[in-house]
């Protein structure tokens, strides 16, 4: 039996997603999504001249969606302080929506870099600042992005008088007989000659307002549901996708006669902090995501 320790990769994953599941009391939904009329609205997009030379995806007109679904439910866009000790808390409302998307490198390693401002750009700019961000992402050593992010973090909580904590993390990490392994010194300068507008920093792994992943994206003809998401504290919401799948679905035309049809359903799932929210909080939100699906147009108006 072969033995691999983690690398740095597997311990933040390890750390932040232990982290959500030992802290947070997740609330789910998971449903299905009629995204017909957003696949002719994105074929059609794609011809028109705002959009010639711009990558456009039903992905990247969802995300899009979601943003403007958020903005009917802003408690989705905050943050929480939560002492359990004595059951008190506060919520931290964000100005701006801002996604993290995990997304696969040309090597094979997954990243989760924050798309900002996504509720206040255009869909044209969502789709630019998603291509700049991709370029950037490929062009990242992915063990040094993580590990700078995470003394930043170790940094964060020195300040926050978790001295133990630190020591451990020092310790296990760059002491232990299982300290990671990082790039040799001088493979680490050349790295770092990359001007920062080139690679994502630290910075842009930080302050995300949800995270929306999309399964499909990687395996579109998997047919399945995302039934787990972790949220990613301090944050109060996730959302997954899967692939888009032909279904027959019943239509109920004006005169109440039901017929069969064959549309495009998107599995969609939603899992929100349930001491921040509850399915109230949700329901502006639920209720523009349908509209929005059924006249995605509405996002060039």
């Amino acid at each position: 039996m072969n033995t691999k320790p983690f690398d740095i990769q597997r311990r933040v994953v390890a750390h932040k997603t232990s982290e959500s599941w030992d802290t947070i009391p997740h609330a789910g939904l998971v449903m299905e999504l009629d995204v017909t009329p957003v696949k002719a609205f994105v074929d059609n997009l794609r011809t028109t001249p705002q959009f010639q030379g711009v990558r456009l995806t039903i992905n990247m007109v969802m995300l899009k969606i979601i943003a403007e679904a958020v903005k009917e439910s802003p408690d989705l866009n905050a943050t929480i302080d939560y002492n359990k000790r004595n059951g008190t808390g506060k919520m931290h409302y964000r100005d701006a929506i801002d996604i993290a998307m995990p997304m696969m490198t040309p090597a094979h390693r997954m990243i989760t870099p924050v798309l900002r401002d996504v509720g206040g750009n255009s869909l044209a700019e969502v789709c630019s600042a998603m291509e700049t961000l991709t370029k950037r992402a490929y062009n990242t050593n992915i063990d040094l992005l993580l590990h700078e992010a995470a003394i930043k973090d170790t940094l964060q909580r020195l300040r926050q008088g978790q001295l133990l904590t630190v020591f451990r993390r020092l310790w296990a990490n760059f002491v232990g007989a299982e300290r990671v392994a990082l790039p040799s010194r001088a493979e680490r300068e050349e790295y770092y000659k990359i001007p920062e507008s080139e690679r994502l920093t630290a910075a842009d792994l930080l302050e995300a307002s949800m995270l929306v992943t999309n399964v499909g994206s990687l395996m579109p003809g998997l047919r399945c549901h995302v039934a787990l998401l972790e949220i990613i504290a301090p944050a109060v919401v996730a959302f997954g996708m899967a692939g888009i799948q032909k279904k027959p679905v019943v239509a109920t035309n004006d005169a109440g006669e039901d017929t069969m049809e064959i549309r495009h359903m998107l599995p969609f799932t939603m899992y929100g902090d349930h001491r921040a929210i509850d399915f109230a909080h949700a329901a502006g939100f639920l209720d523009k995501l349908l509209q929005l699906c059924a006249n995605p147009e509405m996002l060039i108006q």
